[in-house]
């Protein structure tokens, strides 16, 4: 099986790393984009979330628009893993351009009770996070980005079900994102292979990225 470089060799790949952190729900140091204290319900408890995720959403930012000097938004794509994804699909709204695309495996959307519209999202944004994003028009601009998210629903640390919350909330809303969802019976809380890792590259070539 080819690599996705292999797939796309004239490609750049850029992967952005999580800081240490304490973790409230291990009790110890460890690599995460924020804080939770439950995988189960991430609702539980998410002022744990706030600090973490606005630092991380912040990085993302500052990653594309240094990527942007160099090529045009719709050339980028973002890609997220479990909070990865969580982490992503936040810089992906609170950013200022509609990328060439988005895709999430095994992710959820922290704060989603919080965040169902243009306007609450906007408020979220700015007054929770902290983020230099004001008008619900840039978050309009944002959402046209088309979003890939993958899901197993085998998957043992975050629930499928969080994936579908995920997906209903970014098509069911305002925001009215070009969604495709592809669901798979194994592969855990991971890409499913070969059918996800499939799924991913017909996207980006759908995209022109080739």
């Amino acid at each position: 099986m080819l690599t996705l470089a292999e797939h796309f060799p004239h490609c750049k790949w850029v992967f952005p790393s999580s800081q240490e952190r304490y973790s409230t729900g291990f009790q110890e140091n460890m690599d995460e984009w924020f804080d939770i204290y439950s995988l189960t319900d991430p609702s539980t408890q998410e002022a744990l979330q706030v600090e973490g995720l606005r630092d991380s959403v912040k990085y993302i930012l500052d990653i594309i628009s240094k990527e942007l000097e160099f090529l045009p938004a719709g050339n980028i794509v973002l890609l997220g893993i479990s909070q990865g994804c969580a982490t992503a699909i936040h810089a992906l709204l609170a950013g200022q351009h509609q990328l060439g695309g988005f895709i999430g495996i095994a992710g959820w959307l922290p704060f989603r009770k919080l965040v169902d519209n243009q306007a609450a999202l906007s408020k979220f944004y700015s007054d929770t996070l902290g983020l230099p994003i004001t008008s619900a028009c840039q978050i309009q601009t944002t959402a046209t980005t088309p979003a890939l998210l993958c899901h197993c629903t085998d998957d043992d640390v975050v629930d499928v079900e969080l994936g579908h919350q995920l997906r209903d909330t970014l098509t069911a809303s305002d925001l009215n994102i070009d969604v495709t969802f592809t669901e798979f019976a194994s592969g855990g809380h991971w890409v499913s292979a070969p059918q996800g890792f499939d799924a991913i590259v017909d996207f980006l070539r759908h995209r022109g990225l080739e």
